[in-house]
């Protein structure tokens, strides 16, 4: 299953179900035990302390929040400190549209896409079909919809596409660039096959308390980027006339881009909807608390089942009608034996069965009087992962090592040198001590090798 991220209250825990392999999982991160009567010893506040499990021998060990990594004093191990959430504060407020219900513009035929692919090689997080997601769609979209390749950014972790890697940054760089410049006409084009999670909404806005998110090829040092954050980037900014359309082929994407309909029998609205005035729609994987499957397309290669099921759906015909569009993709899904239900989520709502579907054209223009954040209605989680992901938890929380996070990154980067396994030696280095039974711990701190991000 692409997904199983999880935060808990803005703080990371990082859990992935590997059904594939031997149905357990792993938790990289645990809340600092260490008692009042330790921390004035040591002078340090209840903020500034945590601990966590060393990856080799589990032995927990005290760490300061601000360090990135972190030796144990048992085993020698270097683990990489996961990266921390405090969750992201989306601006509340609403401002008028400057248009509303004008005439649609006529497509201008400039496109732009970006295409991002996270196998993640070499770590607990891998899969398998990312990366063969992004070379179907990159061909569907220069055969049946004319985007050339000079504007289009590919990220993909093995290196193949050369314009770098589907790191946060990178990702973050290349939405800011997908909308850069874009006028009323422009066919924007997002595609993402990777990891998705999600995390606890610090607003109470999303409908099921949750925000959804996308998992970068080095989300545990760098964490997550969530929905409310890629709206801001890449819908927010854009004046109506401006068409993006997304897919997200990743777990609990139904609503990855923070729209503010969703198809049901009609459009339903948000009760805190985030209204923009561009024209976007997303087909996920599958609805917020579903998983999406690595599965394999037509020809047994290893592919995402909802990439799979659009690509096959939309070569013979690039431009059809909506309803025939989505039970084509479905009944593609069920014939494979998947049970993720993918979704249609839209910044406007229109007329799906007079509307065709379009990446290029028929644009539909803004119809929304009012643009940003509405806050109606306090939302809080609707479920609670303990009990369906109890036993995963009950695996152990486990410190990151480097041969956890994808061989592909330059971990000397943040820190760490790979194969740095017995002993550090570096003067920046914070070396934790171990988290006494009772609670106490002892953690000798030199100069930090960096603040969180």
């Amino acid at each position: 299953a692409r997904g199983g991220v999880l935060f808990w209250g803005g703080q990371q825990s990082l859990v992935f179900p590997f059904a594939q392999r031997d149905g357990m999982g792993c938790c990289l991160e645990v809340e600092a035990n260490t008692s009042s009567e330790h921390r004035q010893r040591q002078g340090m506040s209840r903020d500034e302390v945590r601990s966590l499990d060393c990856a080799k021998c589990h032995a927990q060990v005290a760490v300061l929040r601000s360090s990135r990594r972190v030796q144990c004093p048992k085993c020698g191990t270097v683990n990489v400190v996961p990266y921390r959430s405090a969750g992201y504060h989306q601006r509340v407020g609403l401002v008028p549209a400057p248009s509303v219900g004008v005439p649609p513009p006529q497509p201008t035929g400039r496109k732009r896409a970006l295409l991002v692919g996270c196998n993640y090689p070499g770590s607990q997080a891998e899969l398998s079909g990312c990366i063969n997601d992004v070379r179907r769609m990159l061909g569907l979209l220069t055969r049946a919809y004319g985007f050339s390749r000079g504007d289009m950014r590919v990220l993909t972790d093995d290196g193949w596409s050369g314009d770098g890697l589907p790191t946060r940054a990178n990702m973050e760089e290349g939405l800011q660039w997908l909308v850069c410049g874009a006028q009323p006409g422009d066919a924007l084009f997002f595609h993402y096959s990777g990891h998705g999670g999600q995390e606890e909404d610090p607003t109470y806005s999303e409908e099921d308390g949750y925000d959804e998110t996308l998992c970068p090829t080095d989300f545990q040092i760098a964490g997550q980027i969530v929905d409310s954050a890629i709206f801001d980037i890449i819908c927010a900014p854009l004046p109506s006339g401006v068409k993006i359309t997304a897919v997200l082929d990743c777990c609990h994407s139904g609503t990855g881009l923070d729209l503010a309909f969703t198809m049901a029998s009609g459009w339903v609205e948000e009760d805190n909807p985030c209204h923009c005035a561009a024209d976007v729609q997303l087909i996920s994987g599958c609805e917020d608390g579903q998983t999406s499957a690595d599965a394999s397309d037509r020809f047994g290669a290893p592919a995402g089942a909802l990439t799979s099921a659009l690509c096959d759906t939309l070569e013979g015909r690039p431009v059809q009608p909506y309803p025939e569009l989505l039970r084509c993709v479905h009944s593609h899904l069920r014939h494979n034996g998947h049970s993720q239900r993918p979704q249609l989520t839209s910044s406007q709502t229109f007329d799906i069965n007079a509307k065709m579907f379009n990446p290029c054209g028929d644009i539909v223009s803004n119809t929304n009087p009012m643009l940003g954040r509405h806050f109606r209605k306090q939302k809080h989680p609707r479920r609670s992962y303990e009990d369906s992901f109890g036993d995963m938890l009950d695996y152990g929380a486990l410190g990151l090592i480097p041969g956890m996070v994808p061989d592909v990154l330059d971990l000397g980067s943040f820190g760490v040198a790979p194969g740095a396994l017995a002993s550090v030696g570096d003067d920046d280095e914070l070396v934790g001590g171990l988290v006494d039974a009772d609670g106490a711990g002892s953690c000798s701190e030199g100069s930090s090798a960096g603040g969180e991000e």
